[in-house]
Parts: structure tokens; sequence; C-alpha cells
């Protein structure tokens, strides 16, 4: 689509929008739409100090297409030519430029919308943009927040939970924050694999006839191969909680990392789509996070239980309760001592309004 006249009224006003440069890259992805906007320009004198806060009374007003490129560090203003922008290393809000010695500078504002100025060699003024969303849809961020570390066939450097005792320590949550068991799986989010470690993946091992596990044989193999469980008795469980400590439905469900989230169609919708269907739930303000640890000689488990900042992920408060007893009786006191220590911040169960 060719956006007329987008150049040439910045000309009338004196300046080149031919603009291309070079700025180290940042992480972070910018908050802008991509798609359709409408951008008002007017000219500056003197030159608008700081952030460019809006143009009241445009010069003209016309269309352009904004793209959002290379996990947002690039910003491509497209009129009847092309406007590169590269993200600043200070601010990732903040994306800026030269040509020929005259400075550019945009700023982003919200999803919609976008301002910014270029200032005019030889003279004390300048061109201000004001840039807001007409049509647009949210910039594809897939695999932006993934490291090397993370690609690779993870299956193998996995270990499936026990599913017999996820069961068991999601109904013991369930039962000590009050969620209905019917209800569990929608507020309860439960590791179902965790990674392997050094310490539980000690490989093959031989143990001599006699010794547990491998029978006395007089003819035959002398001693019994032992290899590396395929399950693991870690279990970790993440609850999602509001300001006011009221618990909040969670998913997984589209997350290469298994980051708990609000299961809330409105909080994952294309905001910057015309018709993001309304959030039904607040956002969440912490996280509340379990992990049962297993002590395979005597089967009595330690549980540790945090409060974490739910977008941070990290620590407010924690405790370690050690086990003193086998069995479910001992887990859950355990998973009492350690919720109670950090405060006992549930308060109850958020329902859809």
């Amino acid at each position: 689509m060719t956006m007329p006249k987008f150049s040439q009224t910045i000309r009338m006003l004196g300046v080149s929008l031919a603009v291309s440069w070079a700025v180290p890259q940042t992480a972070g992805a910018a908050t802008l739409c991509e798609g359709e906007f409408i951008s008002a320009v007017t000219g500056a004198s003197p030159p608008v100090q700081g952030k460019v806060t809006g143009v009241s009374n445009p010069y003209r007003k016309q269309p352009v297409r904004i793209d959002v490129e290379d996990c947002g560090r690039t910003l491509v203003i497209h009129g009847d030519g092309a406007i590169s922008l590269k993200q600043s290393a200070n601010d990732p809000a903040h994306y800026v430029g030269s040509h020929q010695g005259a400075p550019a500078v945009f700023d982003i504002w919200s999803p919609d919308r976008l301002t910014g100025q270029i200032l005019i060699p030889g003279s004390n003024g300048g061109v201000i943009f004001e840039m807001t969303l007409v049509d647009g849809t949210s910039p594809d961020m897939g695999g932006c927040g993934k490291s090397a570390l993370q690609d690779g066939p993870s299956n193998y450097d996995r270990l499936t939970v026990d599913p017999v005792l996820r069961s068991e320590v999601i109904g013991i949550i369930a039962d000590q924050l009050g969620v209905p068991r019917d209800q569990a799986g929608r507020y309860i989010s439960a590791l179902r694999s965790v990674a392997k470690t050094r310490q539980s993946d000690k490989g093959v091992t031989e143990i001599l006839p006699g010794e547990p596990g491998c029978p006395i044989e007089l003819t035959g193999v002398k001693t019994c191969r032992v290899f590396p469980p395929e399950t693991t008795t870690f279990i970790e469980v993440n609850l999602l909680l509001d300001a006011g400590g009221r618990l909040l439905p969670v998913t997984t469900d589209g997350s290469d990392t298994g980051r708990v989230r609000v299961d809330d169609p409105g909080a994952t919708a294309d905001l910057c789509a015309a018709a993001a269907p309304e959030k039904e739930y607040p956002a969440a303000d912490n996280m509340l996070r379990f992990k049962f640890l297993g002590v395979e000689e005597d089967g009595i488990y330690d549980v540790q239980a945090g409060l974490l900042d739910a977008d941070m992920r990290v620590f407010k408060k924690a405790h370690y309760a050690k086990g003193t007893s086998r069995g479910r009786q001992g887990r859950a006191e355990a998973a009492e001592e350690a919720y109670q220590a950090i405060g006992s911040p549930v308060t109850g169960v958020h329902n859809a309004p």
C-alpha cells in the first residue's frame, strides 16, 4: 500500500526523512502495535525539548504504516518511503537516529501512540509527529524470549514427575487453600516434568549379587545393572494471586518455557485489534509456590513455600519446612507449616463476575 504525501509534507517543512543509521541493538521488545496509523505533522520552532507530547494543530494528517521488527529493536515507518528507527540502549520506549547531522527521536507512549521529531539542519526548528493507531495487530515476538540454552531436544533432559504423587500434592494444596477439588486444575499448576540435574542423573550403576535389588545368582550374571529413573518425586506447584490475595485461574498453554499466567482470554487477546475482548480477571500481583522435596531413603518430604512477585518472579518471603513423618499426612503437615510461615497469603478464590 502506498501512503501519499508523507515525505512531500516533510520536505515542505524543510527536511528530508530519508533516515538511516546504526545503533547497537538492545534486549527487550517494543510495546507498539504494528499496522495502519494516522500521522499528524507540523513544524516546531524552536525545537521541542524532551519528548513530543502531541500535535495539537497539525499542518497535515496522512496515513502511514508502522512495522515492528527484530524483537522490537527496530521500527519502520512507511509513507511513500521508509524510515527505520533503532531502539535506544538506555530506554526501550525511545528510538533514535540521524541523517546528515539531523537528529531524529521518537517515543512510544502506549501500544497505539508514537510521537517524535526531526530537527531541520541549519535552522532553529524541526518537524514534530503524533501517530495514532487506526487498525493493527500485536507484533510477532515468537522466540524473542528464548535463549540458545533452551534450544534442542529438551525431552532427553527432563524427568517425568511421579503422576500419583503429583495428584496427591494437588489435593493437599487444594484442601489447604480452600479450592474445590473439581476446580483444582484451574487454579493450581503443577509441573509434569523437571530438568535433570547431576544429582538426578547418576548414570548406569552396578550392584553385587545379594545386595538390595539384586538377587543372588549361582551362574550367569554376577552383578545387576541399575539404570537412572525416568520419574522424579520432586514436585513444584505454582498459583497466582491478585492484589487482594484471591487465587486466579492459571494456564501454561502456548508458553515455550512453561511460564504460568492468568487464564483469561482478554489478557492474551490482541489488544491492538479493533475488537479485543475485555479482561474478566485482574492482573496477578503475587505468585505462590510450593516445592515438595522427597528424601528417597526414608520417604519423608520437606516442603518449601514462597511468595514471589508475579512479574519479576523474585521471592518476597520463603520458608523451608523439614518433614517429620512419612505418607500424605506428613507431606500435608510440612506444607501447612511452610505456608503459615510466609503469612498464609490466600484470602479466597477469584471467580468471574
